[in-house]
């Protein structure tokens, strides 16, 4: 399968420009012995596969970090056998990554790079998914259907329908960056997310989300540019003493 359909962005609304809240910093710390609970998604009879579940949830996994002060949860989507995609500040500085798939299979990390623009890392595992995620660099239009697939504070896969609002302007460190809005509920734990057109495509990552029903997210086109030229990635180092 390839990692990349392109698709034309043409006719698109024109882009709302506005301020909107930086991206937050890694979740507090847990207590050490924290284990949070998986819950198995519910049994979809409907479902396009053949144990009864969709292939976006197939393609979701939940991230749990150990850093230096304790233990956080994430969410991601799996890029290729052996590569996942998250948020930089769910995995920032870990000391040990580990992503559980829908089916409550757990497999640790052996390396992870982050972007130094964009809230987006990059984990390595040994070759252990046997599907992955296309991905579409394309534009969306206003109330195009979305939809988000995660698992909010660590614990029960959610697939969580939505729609695309506008793109904004975020302040990303001492720059502003090009995000896209989306009407969705979002919680922590949710970072990470993948986000799908109605053709199944990711087409935008979860970072933030806000009180309101909305969810912020970075369209795929930076991960892209991140995955054309590698040496932009930065190592994943932690400071713990």
């Amino acid at each position: 399968m390839s990692r990349l359909a392109i698709a034309a962005a043409g006719g698109c609304a024109a882009l709302a420009i506005a301020a909107c809240g930086v991206i937050p910093g890694p979740p507090p710390p847990l207590d050490a012995n924290f284990i949070p609970e998986v819950v198995a998604p519910t049994f979809d009879p409907t479902a396009l596969t053949s144990d009864g579940f969709t292939t976006e949830q197939h393609l979701a996994v939940r991230i749990r970090v150990q850093t230096c002060d304790g233990w956080a949860t994430g969410s991601g989507w799996i890029l290729s056998d052996h590569e996942v995609v998250t948020n930089r500040h769910v995995v920032e500085g870990g000391t040990r990554i580990e992503v559980t798939t829908y089916d409550g299979r757990d497999f640790t990390v052996t390396s992870s790079q982050i972007a130094p623009v964009a809230d987006l890392p990059l984990l390595t595992l040994d070759s252990v998914f046997a599907e992955a995620a296309e991905y579409e660099i394309t534009g969306m239009r206003f109330l195009d259907p979305t939809t988000i697939v995660g698992y909010p504070s660590g614990e029960q896969l959610v697939v969580e329908e939505g729609h695309y609002l506008n793109a904004e302007m975020d302040s990303v460190g001492d720059s502003k960056q090009l995000v896209w809005s989306l009407r969705s509920h979002v919680e922590p734990g949710s970072s990470g997310s993948a986000v799908y057109n109605d053709e199944g495509k990711v087409v935008a990552v979860v970072y933030a989300g806000d009180d309101f029903q909305r969810s912020i997210a970075w369209p795929v086109v930076w991960l892209d540019r991140l995955l054309d030229d590698p040496t932009l990635w930065e190592p994943n180092n932690n400071s713990c003493s």
